[in-house]
């Protein structure tokens, strides 16, 4: 049998999970991802399987697929959107994914950048990089508060530990569980309007869907305290990033923490690099090698599974 790995976490990254799918005795090309629809179009019928990442599986790249040889798509990690699902189910290929498993990384990722801005430890970093010895006034995070846009996995565990760490907690899901809020002791709102009248901090820890993308925008920043700080390792097209950049133009924000664009990876002159308020990093919120090796062999089962491989 021939897969497809085009995941560039899997490949980057040693482990167990590598073992597991190298011992195998599969046929694996890799291809270094995400990759374009025109580049899946003329190889995808020759493989039985794909590991994939935020790759373009469009329903002709999975019409193309089904007549040849493919019969499962694995995406490693949990987002689907660059999958067309239903063009999935027209041709009866199945698509699994990795719930679960990188809640920790991503929650950690969001805290991490929060403590580099607020720190100012990213700015730190590079003036002593270059012999210089210039002392900026920081802030502290705890205090703060935070407005969690999505309580899904990483948004609990987010929750959590920013509660440990003093910070006053608000979320917003349209599918609110109950219980965990009412445990934890957090605060919830019955809309995202109402979360970000009165939160330093917005962070989105939500999937892309027809409902999410571009929510961020205009209208609901324009409701937000003058010095919110918008924290993004979901998806890019979930902030409308012409809205955003006009509200960094009028400092309708304080900054955009964000490990995801709209196009990955980032274009050459991103309009965003103009801004020293503006944090990216390059989609790596769950690139730790525990939670890769998590993922990586949660693909694999999923792989295995589907190609009835023991």
């Amino acid at each position: 049998m021939k897969i497809l790995l085009t995941s560039t976490s899997f490949t980057d990254t040693p482990g167990i999970h590598q073992e597991k799918l190298y011992k195998a005795g599969l046929e694996i090309d890799t291809l270094k991802g995400p990759l374009k629809e025109e580049v899946l179009l003329s190889i995808i019928s020759k493989y039985d399987g794909i590991i994939c990442g935020d790759d373009a599986i469009t329903k002709k790249v999975i019409k193309n697929g089904a007549e040849g040889n493919l019969k499962v798509i694995s995406k490693y990690g949990i987002g689907l959107d660059k999958i067309d699902i239903e063009a999935a189910k027209k041709f009866k290929i199945p698509v699994t994914n990795c719930p679960g498993v990188n809640q920790v990384a991503v929650a950690e990722h969001i805290i991490a950048m929060l403590f580099s801005y607020y720190k100012n430890i990213h700015l730190e970093y590079n003036i002593t990089k270059q012999g210089a010895w210039q002392r900026l006034i920081g802030h502290e995070v705890s205090g703060k508060r935070i407005g969690i846009v999505g309580l899904g996995r990483i948004g609990k565990v987010l929750a959590i530990r920013m509660q440990a760490l003093g910070l006053k907690v608000f979320v917003y899901d349209p599918y609110l569980d109950n219980d965990f809020v009412k445990i934890n002791k957090i605060n919830s709102v019955d809309k995202i309007e109402e979360l970000v009248l009165d939160v330093d901090i917005v962070a989105l820890t939500l999937p892309l869907t027809e409902q999410s993308k571009g929510m961020i925008n205009n209208e609901l920043l324009a409701k937000a305290k003058r010095d919110v700080i918008l924290v993004n390792t979901s998806r890019g097209l979930i902030v409308d990033q012409n809205c955003l950049i006009d509200s960094l133009k009028k400092g309708k924000i304080k900054a955009y923490l964000t490990d995801v664009l709209e196009e990955e990876p980032m274009i050459k002159n991103h309009p965003l690099l103009q801004f020293d308020n503006v944090m990216i990093t390059p989609h790596i919120g769950s690139r730790t090698f525990e939670s890769v090796q998590r993922q990586g062999m949660m693909a694999i089962d999923n792989l295995f599974k589907a190609l009835n491989i023991s």
